[in-house]
């Protein structure tokens, strides 16, 4: 299916019954807003705001990381000032995101690290770079997985990098879009080149919308899920778990 065709399918339900659209990414889009609505449209955020964030989201929810960055923010009000800092206070006004130590360190050496290369913290330079060049620059600055990467590229600069985070990686692997072996490291270079780039940051927040909502950890809500509805989803029967092809053709 060519990508001016499937972008009907947000608008119009071409699919005929039985006709397997193989998860096809327009399609889990059309039935995910269509339950819980559109995500938020597209506001770009600073870089070093959406990297220092990201760090501090590492292995704790949004409820414990966002105001431990608006703790941070208000208490220095410039990067450089933290930077300045001692590890031990920036540890204390992070500390309700949890691991605060650990984050505390990160964000000092990373900040110092762009300060080094660029001459001041900024990451504007990060415009001009290709996706690979962009992924490798914030990948070599300590603590920088394939997330917190990703996050900065597609939030920021928009770049059409996939973050794959619990939810994504947890409902990617029920629905069979990735293998169930793969690491979340594969994952997010498999779902990158897998979603359509002009939806990726759709796609992003929608599978992170659906699995708090209904593909929950523990107990998902199955009976309620739409996609389980109209049989895109191979968890329940373990034994059928394979990776289904996109049912697009990527250009």
């Amino acid at each position: 299916m060519k990508r001016k065709r499937g972008q009907a399918l947000l608008s119009k339900n071409i699919y005929k019954e039985g006709s397997d659209p193989f998860l096809d990414p327009f399609l889990i889009l059309k039935l995910l807003e269509k339950e819980n609505g559109a995500p938020r449209k597209f506001r770009k955020t600073p870089p070093v705001d959406e990297l220092i964030r990201t760090i501090l989201s590492q292995n704790t929810s949004d409820s414990n990381s966002i105001p431990a960055f608006n703790r941070l923010k208000k208490h220095f009000k410039a990067w450089d000032k933290v930077l300045e800092a001692r590890t031990g206070e920036i540890a204390r006004l992070i500390k309700h995101g949890g691991l605060e130590n650990m984050k505390a360190e990160r964000i000092k050496a990373a900040l110092a690290e762009i300060k080094k290369r660029e001459g001041r913290i900024n990451l504007a330079n990060l415009t001009r770079l290709d996706v690979g060049e962009a992924t490798r620059y914030l990948r070599s600055l300590k603590g920088v997985g394939p997330k917190t990467a990703a996050c900065v590229l597609l939030f920021s600069f928009r770049k059409p990098v996939m973050p794959v985070d619990t939810h994504i990686f947890r409902v990617a692997k029920r629905l069979g879009i990735i293998s169930k072996d793969l690491s979340i490291e594969e994952a997010h270079e498999v779902l990158t080149h897998k979603v359509p780039k002009d939806l990726i940051y759709r796609f992003h927040l929608g599978i992170i919308e659906h699995g708090r909502r209904t593909c929950k950890s523990q107990n998902p809500r199955c009976g309620s899920c739409v996609l389980s509805r109209r049989r895109l989803c191979l968890w329940r029967d373990p034994a059928k778990h394979e990776v289904r092809p996109a049912g697009y053709e990527l250009s």
